[in-house]
């Protein structure tokens, strides 16, 4: 149940950043004729919601060096042994 919670609030997550870069690209080039109060919270939650992917969902979050990120500690530390059948 709490995997499903963690998709689920991934999803909802990248959904709210796609459409508030959507909604910040149309006000950048200057297609919104009236925002509504919609499109000013989406303007207003871009910078946190890029902030949050910096931060933590990136490559350039902290601890994430060396082509380390993504990597159980076990998987990293140690090399994977050759396959003996490819010889």
């Amino acid at each position: 149940m709490r995997r499903l919670g963690a998709i689920l609030l991934g999803f909802g997550y990248m959904v709210l950043l796609i459409e508030s870069l959507h909604v910040g690209v149309a006000w950048w080039r200057d297609e919104l004729n009236d925002p509504g109060p919609e499109e000013w919270l989406m303007l207003g939650a871009l910078p946190v919601l890029a902030w949050i992917w910096w931060r933590y969902l990136s490559l350039f979050r902290p601890g994430c060096g060396k082509a380390q990120c993504g990597l159980p500690d076990s998987q990293a530390a140690k090399p994977s042994p050759p396959n003996k059948e490819d010889h």
